[in-house]
């Protein structure tokens, strides 16, 4: 019990705190949706149902609902870019007194065509200022580009079954790049930004260079890996005799290829 200054009595009353699940948690909560549909009786269900019944999308046929999504879905290519923290020095006008100001980094990505090269300098001339010199300098050997798009849109967020439908498609429709190797390892292998259903979803990637078996095994479904250099390498496994049991053997086929 405490008094206030008017004199008056008032009790501390601990009201809960909203507790944010955390990653570990998020992650397992993808995974369920991922792999359960809404039980028995549960409020989840009759939800389901009724979008089903209320919404024109979910009417459809699924044969009908999976073109849409592919129309919506299929972009191309997302490429994954970092953009690092800064801090710009200002003098407040009047006076020399210095402050500075700081600009956020982190993570976004942008959708470029399915078979550009994402590292050509007229490419890499609309990312945050990261570029060498010398890059700069082969940009005038390129036509002027847009900016592409950022983002795309999700149908996952609508409802559950949007969720279970959609989620994956974006990592299996579409190719995959990252900025840089440093951003690709930064990014998957660091802080593990895309859970294993999605990384497992990925079938299409470009990359800078060779990947080693540990990040190849990580990402676990790709099906055709574009390098920088040219060079297009397709997967193949040739399933074993039983007498094996049950082994497969992966190869690689390599072979040469042109950047649009």
């Amino acid at each position: 019990m405490t008094v206030t200054a008017s004199g008056r009595n008032c009790t501390n009353i601990a009201y809960p705190k909203i507790m944010q699940p955390n990653k570990e948690r998020q992650r397992k909560i993808r995974n369920e949706l991922h792999r359960s549909f809404p039980k028995a009786g549960s409020p989840e269900l009759e939800l389901w149902e009724q979008n089903q019944t209320s919404s024109p999308l979910l009417k459809l046929p699924a044969e009908l609902r999976n073109k849409i999504y592919n129309l919506v879905l299929s972009v191309g290519q997302i490429n994954v870019c970092h953009k690092r923290w800064a801090h710009r020095a200002h003098t407040r006008p009047g006076t020399t007194q210095r402050y500075y100001e700081t600009i956020e980094g982190g993570f976004w990505c942008r959708i470029l065509p399915a078979e550009v090269d994402p590292w050509r300098p007229s490419q890499t001339a609309i990312l945050p200022p990261r570029a060498s010199h010398s890059s700069r300098l082969a940009i005038d050997h390129y036509p002027p580009v847009e900016p592409p798009p950022r983002g795309m849109t999700l149908l996952s967020p609508v409802c559950r079954q949007l969720y279970h439908e959609t989620a994956l498609l974006p990592y299996a429709l579409n190719a995959w790049s990252f900025e840089s190797t440093w951003v690709m390892d930064r990014y998957v292998m660091k802080e593990k930004r895309l859970p294993m259903p999605q990384r497992r979803a990925i079938r299409i990637l470009y990359s800078q260079q060779v990947l080693t078996a540990a990040v190849e095994k990580f990402f676990g479904g790709l099906e055709v890996i574009l390098l920088s250099g040219g060079t297009k390498m397709t997967k193949h496994v040739i399933e074993s005799d039983p007498e094996s049991a049950g082994r497969r053997t992966v190869m690689w086929e390599v072979e040469p290829y042109r950047w649009k």
